[in-house]
């Protein structure tokens, strides 16, 4: 199945933002652009990012390099969510089922 994709310059025009805007965040790493015979391509599964990106940039004033920070502190966030989880997962064996010999994996 292939991968479905919507060119820069259609979703440009759909959304209203510049090109350019599209082009950095490729550039800082935030967005993977797909080019075919010459045109560049934003994939589908992209474009809640997208929406989430132009409203910190254009609504909230954020440059590309503060967005770059807010998406690594939120991933950050989630992995520690998840190691959270599973550590009271752990707790609650432990505590529940003490004679259950159970490691934590990392």
């Amino acid at each position: 199945m292939e991968t479905e994709l919507i060119t820069i310059n259609d979703y440009c025009t759909h959304y209203a933002v510049p090109k350019t805007f599209i082009e950095a965040l490729e550039d800082s790493g935030l967005v993977v652009l797909t080019t075919r015979n010459g045109q560049k391509y934003l994939h589908y599964e992209q474009l809640v990012e997208m929406d989430r990106f132009i409203h910190f940039h254009y609504d909230l004033q954020i440059n590309i390099e503060g967005i770059d920070a807010i998406v690594h502190l939120l991933q950050k966030v989630k992995q520690m969510q998840s190691e959270i989880s599973k550590l009271k997962n752990h707790i609650y064996v432990q505590e529940h089922f003490p004679d259950f010999k159970h490691q934590v994996k990392h």
